[in-house]
Formats: structure tokens, C-alpha cells, sequence
């Protein structure tokens, strides 16, 4: 059976996320064609790592996310996953000795999130990468290379060696097809409207659509629908209230985020 110890070894490992991602989301919540910032915008002071308070040591103003907002949500998310991984592995999925889905009986089968300890690897890469590329999209609307690319090579490197020791070739080639099928949805979309649709939320469809391509391509489609409802809803609300116009620009990447983890969760569309 497996050991409930991986919900609190994924929680702590979500807490120490917390700083080097709000490190990740200062440096990179600047615009395209300006370079990663590495000092406080206010007093010049350097900040290799940013409190978790989210104020500046020197001059107390304001950096970054919301006080402790990434060692929470990494918490909650890791834990989550981890959570799933264990139920998935009372039914043989992650057994107690540890292996990479080995050790406790048959894996999960194709279709069942976090069916295995490697499964839980690539999902947690993904969501620790996936925080603050949420936060930036939220600040200054991009979706920068250096968090999108490394994201998706090392969701699919996890899920290659996962594939490799369960004997799941099919589950990585649809993995693969899953990633380049969403990335080549949202450059279509792109093309189509650019002001809508940038570059980087296609590269980021890359590391999304692999992770749900292993699951199937139900969930690839789940997640493209959820996607774009929770946007929609999103929008509409803030044409409600008068905060945007219909031609309004929003952060797209935080909604394909969320979608994306709400169907490795629960296995909607499977």
C-alpha cells in the first residue's frame, strides 16, 4: 500500500519552493524587452532571494507576489498531487518500496492521474514551474523561455523514464503529440489573433499538453475546454463590472495553468 509520507514530504518540498520561485517571478516580471531584474525598483537594493513577506528588506516596498502566496499555493498543489498519487497507490500504483511505479503491484492504468512515483515527478516539476509562470503572466502578461521551455523538457525527460520502466511507450508518444497538438492549437490562435494569444502561451502548451497527453487525449481536450471557459468567465466578469472592455487584454497563462492541474486531479475528460 502506498505510504501517506509522500503528502508531507511534496508539502514540505512545496514550502521550499516558495522562495526561489518568488525569486523567479521579481526577476522575471519585467517587460519583453528588458532584462531579468536582480535589485529592488525602489531602493536599488539587491535581492537574490526575496523575503517571503513580500516587501523589500531595505526599503520595505512592496515586490513580487502577495505575502507567502507561493509557499502556499506550491503547498497546497504538491500536497494535492501527492495525495492523488497515494490513492492511486493503494490500488497498486506507487508501491511502498519507493520505485518509479514499481514495488507495489500493477500500476495505475493509462487514464488515472498520478498512477505512479514517477507520474508524481513530472506533475510536480510542472506545478513547481507552473507557480510563478502564473504569477508573471499575472504582472506584466508574458510567459518568459526561461521558466515555459525548461517546464516542458523536464515534464517530458520525467515521464520518458516513467514510460521506460512501466513499459508505457504509447503513453509517452501520446504525451509527446499531446504537448505539439495544444502548442499548435494556441499558435494557430496566435496567428489568428495575436493581441489575444502570445508565443509564450503556446510554449507553455508544450509542457500542459504533455502532461495531460500521458493521461489521454480526453484530458487534452478538457483541458483546452476548461481553459477557455474559465478565461471567458473571467473576462465577462470584468466586463460586468467595468474593470475591462471587450478588447482587453488578459494574462491567458494562469487559466491554462489551472485547468491543466484541475484535470491531473481529478481526471476530467478521462
Amino acid at each position: 500500500m502506498a505510504s501517506p509520507w509522500w503528502i508531507l514530504a511534496l508539502a514540505v518540498l512545496g514550502a521550499l519552493a516558495g522562495g526561489p520561485q518568488r525569486a523567479a517571478v521579481l526577476r522575471h516580471s519585467v517587460g519583453h524587452d528588458q532584462p531579468p531584474r536582480t535589485h529592488c525598483p525602489s531602493c536599488a537594493a539587491g535581492l537574490a532571494v526575496p523575503p517571503p513577506t513580500g516587501r523589500c528588506p531595505s526599503c520595505a516596498a512592496a515586490l513580487g507576489p502577495p505575502p507567502f502566496s507561493t509557499e502556499l499555493i506550491s503547498v497546497l498543489l504538491l500536497a494535492a498531487l501527492a495525495v492523488q498519487a497515494v490513492s492511486a497507490g493503494a490500488a497498486g500504483g506507487l508501491g511502498e518500496g519507493g520505485g518509479l511505479g514499481e514495488g507495489g503491484g500493477a500500476a495505475a492504468p493509462a487514464g488515472a492521474p498520478g498512477g505512479s512515483l514517477g507520474e508524481l515527478a513530472a506533475f510536480s516539476w510542472l506545478a513547481v514551474l507552473a507557480v510563478p509562470l502564473a504569477f508573471v503572466d499575472l504582472a506584466v502578461h508574458r510567459l518568459p523561455d526561461r521558466l515555459t521551455l525548461p517546464a516542458w523538457a523536464g515534464t517530458l525527460a520525467l515521464l520518458a523514464v516513467t514510460a521506460a520502466v512501466l513499459h508505457r511507450p504509447d503513453d509517452l508518444l501520446r504525451a509527446m503529440l499531446g504537448g505539439c497538438a495544444m502548442a499548435a492549437f494556441y499558435l494557430v490562435l496566435f496567428l489568428v489573433h495575436p493581441a489575444g494569444i502570445g508565443l509564450g502561451d503556446a510554449k507553455l502548451g508544450l509542457s500542459l499538453g504533455s502532461a495531460l497527453g500521458w493521461l489521454g487525449w480526453g484530458q487534452v481536450a478538457a483541458g483546452l475546454l476548461l481553459t477557455h471557459l474559465l478565461a471567458g468567465l473571467y473576462a465577462a466578469a470584468l466586463i460586468a463590472s467595468r474593470r475591462a472592455r471587450r478588447d482587453s487584454e488578459i494574462p491567458f497563462g494562469p487559466f491554462m495553468i489551472i485547468a491543466t492541474f484541475a484535470v491531473l486531479l481529478t481526471g476530467l475528460g478521462g
